[in-house]
């Protein structure tokens, strides 16, 4: 793919910076597996329509606390089973949607500014969700999302496992792939396009400095896809916030001590 990449930053750059950028946002994402739709069909399923995208939403439960759940790059609405379940038990209407490009949602790429878009319009349809609990890219859009969309009804937040830069996301491409100066140079040509800014705009603890509201922000030190300092970072800019690193939970962030220090602060 780099060397493709590479010969078209001459013979194609037009073409070099439509495939960089959608490569770039392609998540890749898993296919649902029986059992997972067989969970997930026991949610009240919606379907709301964005810019083309038709995103696929849940609901559980009739709690009186309502929350939101946002997963993370190449997942879907199934890895929060365990918080769904546990959620529903402590008196919580629950919420999750497929960003675009995972789970039942449309559409073929992802990124941070659409992520963020879809989650303002599903909170504009449901103003009375109080919480969001986010994973991974998830976490990286709902700090967006709160910087960005300032009329919001949500009180409190919580980021596991967060990506901080989005420029780190551009080194990663360029080393894996054997990118030139030139085809990196392209592509963000065409990030800065599609998206208005460039990548170093992106950044989760600029994004925190205007936001008020509490957050726990979760993190493991062994993460192998997000490092930890990031969150480490992003705690230091949002001012009310609270840091929980955890150790030998990888990425995934998956325990049951987890689940219930983030139940225990969305119920606070």
């Amino acid at each position: 793919t780099g060397i493709y990449f590479n010969l078209l930053s001459f013979t194609h750059p037009k073409k070099l910076r439509k495939e960089g950028f959608l490569l770039f946002c392609n998540p890749f994402a898993r296919k649902l597996k029986p059992h997972q739709l067989e969970f997930l069909q026991k949610g009240i399923a919606d379907v709301i329509s964005l810019d083309g995208y038709k995103i696929q939403t849940y609901k559980w439960g009739n709690g009186s606390r309502k929350t939101l759940l946002v997963h993370g790059w190449a997942s879907h609405s199934f890895r929060w089973k365990n918080y769904i379940e546990h959620l529903v038990q402590n008196d919580f209407t629950v919420y999750a949607l497929d960003a675009p490009a995972h789970g039942l949602s449309s559409g073929k790429s992802i990124h941070v500014v659409l992520y963020a878009k879809v989650i303002n319009a599903f909170l504009e349809m449901n103003s009375d969700v109080s919480s969001i609990i986010s994973h991974s890219i998830g976490g990286f859009a709902t700090t967006y999302f709160l910087n960005h969309y300032k009329e919001n009804t949500i009180e409190k937040a919580v980021i596991m496992g967060a990506p901080g830069e989005a420029s780190e996301f551009f080194d990663f491409y360029r080393q894996t792939l054997g990118l030139s100066t030139k085809s990196i140079t392209l592509i963000i040509e065409e990030f800065e396009h599609q998206l208005g800014q460039l990548p170093n705009y992106f950044s989760s603890a600029k994004f925190a400095e205007t936001i008020t509201i509490p957050a726990l922000i979760v993190h493991d030190k062994n993460d192998m896809a997000t490092d930890f300092r990031h969150s480490v970072r992003l705690n230091r800019h949002w001012k009310n916030s609270q840091l929980l690193l955890t150790e030998g939970l990888g990425h995934d962030l998956k325990s049951k001590e987890v689940l219930k220090e983030v139940t225990a602060f969305v119920m606070k």
